[in-house]
Formats: C-alpha cells, sequence, structure tokens
C-alpha cells in the first residue's frame, strides 16, 4: 500500500512533463522529486508564502492588509455561510490511500484558496486534489470549488462529482508507483510505504 497526498502527485506530474519555470529552467528534475518524495525541507519562497498569507486573509483577517480590500471581499463571497477549515480527507484507489486536508467544507461544498501569478482558465482540471471528492462524498459534498486570485482579480473553478473523469489521475497515479518502485533505494522516508495497509480492500474506488 502506497500513503500518496495530492502535492506529491502534482509534483510528479511537472517531473514527467519537464516542465520549465519563466527562466527557462526545470521546476522539478530527479533530485528535486526525489528530495520532496522524502520531505526534504526547504525555505518557503516567496510566491508560497503569498499563497498562504492569502489564504490567512480571507479565513481568518489576518494580514487582510496586505491585499487589495476588494481581492479579500470577492474572495469570501464565493465561501459557503457556515464552513469547517482543514478538513481530512482520504481517498482509495487500488493499492493508494491519497490523503490530505482541504482548506474548507461547508453543505455540499469543498473550497481551495489558490493563488498564481498568471490565471488560465481551467487551470486545476487536473489537479490531483480533484481526488479528495472521492473521499469527500460520503459527507454529501458534491463539488469542489478552487477560488482563485492572481492579486488583480478572483476566480472560481467547480469541479462536479457526478460529471468529472478522473481516468487522467488514475493514470498518473498509476506512473507514480511505477516511478516509486524504480526509486525505492533513494526514498528514505519509508512513510510512503504503508506496509500496514490491507491492499485486499483497497482495490475499487
Amino acid at each position: 500500500m502506497y500513503r500518496i497526498y495530492p502535492t506529491l502527485i502534482n509534483s510528479f506530474v511537472l517531473y514527467e512533463q519537464q516542465v520549465l519555470d519563466a527562466q527557462g529552467n526545470i521546476l522539478v528534475d530527479l533530485w528535486e522529486m526525489i528530495d520532496r518524495i522524502n520531505r526534504v525541507k526547504k525555505p518557503t519562497t516567496e510566491a508560497q508564502q503569498k499563497g498562504i498569507d492569502f489564504e490567512k486573509a480571507v479565513v481568518t483577517g489576518e494580514n487582510e492588509e496586505l491585499f487589495g480590500e476588494k481581492i479579500i471581499e470577492k474572495a469570501r463571497e464565493f465561501l459557503p455561510i457556515k464552513y469547517k477549515t482543514q478538513f481530512y480527507t482520504e481517498a482509495k484507489y487500488k493499492n493508494c490511500l491519497i490523503y490530505g486536508f482541504v482548506d474548507l467544507v461547508g453543505g455540499d461544498r469543498a473550497v481551495d484558496l489558490k493563488s498564481t501569478r498568471l490565471y488560465e482558465p481551467n487551470r486545476f482540471a487536473l489537479n490531483h486534489q480533484n481526488l479528495y471528492l472521492l473521499g469527500l462524498q460520503k459527507w454529501g459534498v458534491k463539488t469542489l470549488d478552487y477560488i482563485i486570485t492572481d492579486f488583480e482579480d478572483v476566480y472560481q473553478e467547480r469541479y462536479d462529482i457526478k460529471t468529472y473523469d478522473f481516468t487522467p489521475l488514475y493514470r498518473q497515479i498509476d506512473a507514480f508507483v511505477a516511478f516509486l518502485e524504480q526509486h525505492r533505494k533513494l526514498i528514505k522516508d519509508k512513510k510512503i510505504f504503508d506496509k500496514k495497509g490491507d491492499t485486499n480492500q483497497l482495490s475499487l474506488f
């Protein structure tokens, strides 16, 4: 059994597709991928910190002064009236457990707050956090909404469990598992290989 969180598989997709940054450098090379699997601590980037501050500002009001007033107000308009924050969920696929925390859950909606330098429509259509829908449906959650800002405006993307096609995500998980086995000797954080799991019970969604 493998214990995997969506951000890790998203990183693997960047590695597999050899995605480049604005300077033309590979975002995630082999050793960066191994470091992420091994949870090697690295300094928080400016962009990452800005995203953390944005989430806090929307949810708690902390650091609200760092952003345009209309940005925070508009983001809040997309939120459920009542919600719980940092809601743990997990989903199963074959011999994989995909787990993590959703920013907000309220009513039949889950919400994830995102920030980006440049926004393009359907940016999160193949994000592996969409797998959370499979774990959240037992709580009555039907949609996962991404509330996204480029710090100039706020956008919403909604994915519905009834219409969403998980097939591309499944393929990437299969490829990631093959990568883990191929590089097992380099993986120091063995928590990703959960030997306690009963694989006979993890063969379906």
